[in-house]
């Protein structure tokens, strides 16, 4: 059975980009896999490079914080088509080996959340989207602290879990706020409240090789290095996913080792 990943574009400029260019390249890791690009306001001209590289369009209007809604509508219909779903942000990813079969080389996990490697409180952009949902609060959680800060732009599972998911993120937000809640905010409640569900792995970049998040490694809170232009671990180990590649030192050198090779 296939598996499925999906994209979010929006506007034309990011077309543009060298940086897509990079991950649309990364792309040739996966196999096995139908793609599905959720597009709001996409020209004509850039409306046929998706047709020509993804299986299924949805047009949506839905802001980029909420465009998950669409993927649980997206996913209710297609689910049992597929054996594993992901959402992978298309503007800063790196798919630097087959995510897929990393989830399936774990067969009793069911849901794949990356933790970034700092804890909520430690990042102001985080804390903002966390207080939002906490000030909506009946009952406040004890654990706020402990908050580890759960990438919203790198989530995969089974196709029912991550379903489930997605409908555990869209009934938690859809709240009257003072700001944006985005996936990213429940996600890292779950990273507490989940612990002991053997069948959910919350994959941490220093323990794990599932990914790496720019954010956290431009803060000083987890050390990689790059080997022959790949991220890696501090024992050598390539990540799967690098996210945030555009906010490290390593940014140009990814650039322009891709347009040595590829331009």
């Amino acid at each position: 059975m296939k598996n499925l990943l999906m994209n979010y574009f929006y506007g034309d400029e990011i077309f543009e980009s060298l940086d897509l260019k990079i991950y649309q390249k990364s792309l040739e890791k996966l196999n096995n896999v139908d793609k599905v690009a959720f597009i709001n306001n996409v020209s004509e001209k850039n409306l046929e490079y998706i047709r020509a590289n993804y299986n299924y369009i949805v047009n949506t209007n839905i802001d980029f914080y909420y465009i998950y809604f669409e993927f649980f509508f997206f996913l209710r219909d297609h689910v049992k088509d597929y054996e594993y779903i992901m959402y992978l942000d298309t503007r800063d990813v790196i798919i630097q080996k087959d995510p897929f079969e990393y989830m399936k080389s774990l067969p009793n996990k069911k849901m794949f959340f990356a933790c970034e490697g700092m804890k909520v409180v430690e990042n102001d952009v985080n804390l903002f989207w966390n207080q939002n949902l906490r000030n909506t609060e009946i009952l406040p959680h004890s654990f706020y602290e402990e908050l580890d800060v759960v990438n919203g732009g790198t989530v995969g599972g089974k196709k029912e879990d991550l379903l489930y998911a997605y409908l555990l993120a869209m009934t938690n937000s859809n709240r009257k706020a003072d700001g944006v809640i985005p996936d990213q905010a429940i996600y890292s409640y779950m990273s507490v409240l989940m612990q002991g569900f053997d069948q959910v792995e919350f994959c941490h970049p220093k323990k794990d090789n599932y990914c790496i998040t720019g954010e956290a490694v431009k803060r000083n809170n987890v050390e990689m290095q790059m080997i022959n232009g790949v991220a890696c671990n501090m024992q050598g180990e390539p990540y799967y996913l690098f996210h945030q590649w555009d906010r490290t030192e390593f940014a140009e050198e990814i650039r322009e080792n891709f347009k040595r090779e590829y331009m």
